[in-house]
């Protein structure tokens, strides 16, 4: 006999977690509607559309862990920030330089430089180990950024860690607006690593401007978020092993020369977001 939804007599059965479970039907609903009670309900909403917002990165680096722990990404996304977040007088603010888009033990990368270049380029150096720990050469980093004012995020194509640096072009509405930027990084056993905040900064408002905005490290201003709809993430954008020599950008050409984004180069420019 399979599982039922809904209540039955003195029970109720629900699905969770992929299992069917059956509870006891409480004969009276509290609800006091309170002022903290009030208060404790809309910061979850407030955090929950925030994690939506934000699912291309939740649910890329937190889904593996979340699984382990018999969660939801969104919801493991919302226990591992709750430092990060508050709710005084109704207004929802973010504090995105303590965010946590991922955690695990693979070896972190650290953010040198974010500069932002015509057309909506935005090119960021990196440590590819700064804690020095083991860490593979073709582990992929992972380059995230957030808009507040378009309530969207973007995740880019990957690069090898020996890269150290990457490329990414990202949305129009991005431009003239601040973006909050963040590095991840997934090793060659799936594992991931903390994340590494890189600031924030400032794009160009429109294409074709020379001029160019290098990353702050300024505390962010609060912004209220709202859910928004956003296309399925696609499995993987991994690398594959049979390409990894032919992509992976010399170390030393790196240093001298501007990233460019040829087909099959280890610069890669960002291939999906919002």
């Amino acid at each position: 006999m399979g599982g039922f939804s809904g209540r039955l007599g003195p029970a109720v059965g629900y699905q969770w977690n992929g299992k069917w479970c059956l509870r006891a039907r409480p004969q009276a609903v509290r609800n006091p509607r309170s002022e903290k009670q009030t208060e404790h309900r809309e910061m979850f909403k407030r955090e929950v559309q925030l994690a939506a917002q934000m699912r291309w990165a939740v649910v890329k680096a937190l889904t593996p862990m979340a699984r382990e722990a018999g969660m939801t990404s969104y919801n493991l996304f919302v226990s591992l920030n709750q430092a990060a977040f508050s709710l005084v007088d109704g207004v929802f603010t973010v504090d995105y330089s303590r965010l946590v888009l991922s955690t695990g033990t693979a070896a972190p990368v650290a953010m040198e430089s974010a500069e932002c270049k015509e057309d909506g380029i935005v090119e960021v150096k990196f440590d590819k180990n700064p804690l020095h720990l083991v860490a593979g050469a073709h582990d992929s980093v992972y380059l995230y950024a957030y808009c507040p004012a378009a309530e969207r995020g973007y995740l880019a194509a990957p690069v090898y860690r020996n890269a150290k640096r990457m490329a990414a072009v990202l949305p129009e509405s991005f431009e003239g607006q601040r973006v909050e930027l963040y590095l991840m990084v997934e090793d060659g056993r799936g594992r991931w690593s903390e994340t590494a905040y890189g600031g924030s900064l400032t794009l160009v408002p429109q294409r074709g401007d020379t001029a160019s905005s290098s990353a702050s490290t300024s505390t962010p201003q609060p912004q209220e978020h709202q859910e928004t709809d956003m296309p399925m993430l696609k499995e993987s954008t991994k690398p594959s092993a049979e390409t990894a020599a032919a992509s992976a950008p010399p170390t030393e050409s790196l240093r001298s020369e501007a990233p460019k984004p040829p087909e099959g180069s280890g610069v890669q420019l960002g291939l999906f977001g919002f």
